[in-house]
């Protein structure tokens, strides 16, 4: 069961790319990319990005206009937290 308490919503192909936010990202991800085939580097983003965003919220930094806002950001931050904390077994195969 999903804490985001909304219908799931569709986003078109123009409404990403004339999103501020998404095009900031874009940037970013240009900027500073992550390896996303280095688990442990990207173990080492998100659990950055989720102790800021943890802290931001503990101390009311960030303001919502919904609930549905709230639960979306703490249903990314969820599977952040599930993805750095997960046990992932030793490689069995052998270089």
């Amino acid at each position: 069961m999903s804490i985001y308490d909304g219908a799931s919503k569709i986003f078109t192909d123009e409404q990403l790319l004339n999103s501020p936010t998404f095009q900031r990202i874009s940037i970013l991800s240009r900027v500073n990319p992550i390896n996303a085939s280095n688990p442990v580097e990207v173990d080492a983003a998100l659990a950055s990005s989720l102790l800021f965003l943890v802290d931001a919220l503990d101390n009311n930094a960030i303001q919502f206009k919904s609930k549905a806002d709230e639960n979306a950001l703490l249903q990314m931050m969820l599977v952040c937290h599930q993805v750095v904390a997960q046990m992932r077994p030793i490689s069995a195969t052998k270089h």
